[in-house]
Parts: C-alpha cells; sequence; structure tokens
C-alpha cells in the first residue's frame, strides 16, 4: 500500500512539472499578444515591451532577436531580419514556440492570419 502511494505521488509531481515547463515564457507570451493583435506595426507602448524584452538579460538569445524583429516590423519583417527569422527556423535547437513567432513574423503581411493568429493565442497562456 505504501508503494503504491509513493507511484502515484510520483505521477502527480511528474504531471504537475510538465505543466510547468509547458508553459511559454512571459517574453514568448508578450510577443504573441503583441503579434495577435498587430496591425501593421507594433504600437508605441507595445515597442517599449519588446524593447524591455531586448535589454533583459534572463530573455534568451531566441526571445530578443524576435523582440528586435517585431521593432522593425512595418508592414512586413524588415530586410535586416529576415536572415536571422530564417537562421531560428532552421536552428533544431529552437524552441517550437519561438519558431511559430519567428514564422509568424516571417509571412506576415500587414497582420497575421487567422490560422497564425489561433497558433498565437496557444502561447499566451
Amino acid at each position: 500500500m505504501k508503494a503504491v502511494r509513493i507511484v502515484l505521488a510520483i505521477a502527480i509531481a511528474l504531471v504537475a512539472a510538465r505543466t510547468l515547463v509547458a508553459a511559454e515564457s512571459k517574453a514568448v507570451q508578450d510577443m504573441a499578444g503583441i503579434l495577435v493583435k498587430l496591425n501593421h506595426f507594433p504600437s508605441d507602448p507595445e515597442k517599449e515591451t519588446l524593447k524591455k524584452i531586448v535589454a533583459d538579460k534572463t530573455a534568451t538569445a531566441y526571445e530578443q532577436t524576435i523582440a528586435t524583429a517585431l521593432i522593425n516590423v512595418q508592414h512586413t519583417v524588415a530586410a535586416g531580419d529576415k536572415p536571422k527569422l530564417e537562421a531560428i527556423m532552421k536552428d533544431k535547437d529552437a524552441p517550437e514556440s519561438i519558431k511559430t513567432l519567428a514564422n509568424v513574423i516571417l509571412l506576415l503581411n500587414h497582420t497575421p492570419t487567422d490560422g497564425d493568429k489561433a497558433k498565437l493565442k496557444k502561447l499566451m497562456s
């Protein structure tokens, strides 16, 4: 009986740990939220949020690259950011959430597609 309780406790701990790992970082959530409502370019307050991500020493290099690219969006991805985002897409170590953000920005034409917005909304939670 004691062994069953131990196994059950371990199983619950593993499920809880997996849930915590699955949650996106605040930076990813913020950028997904900005992209979901993006219309041509980020607003000034959104750019301030993105600049904080770029300056945040705890943000990953991926997050900082995505934030910089999003700051530079003017209807579409800036030419200088395109190769950086393409490199993220090819990087096998880049998390799927980062690849999703990079792909949405690469394909951006004034505003994300409805399909892209659905993907972004999943990253916001």
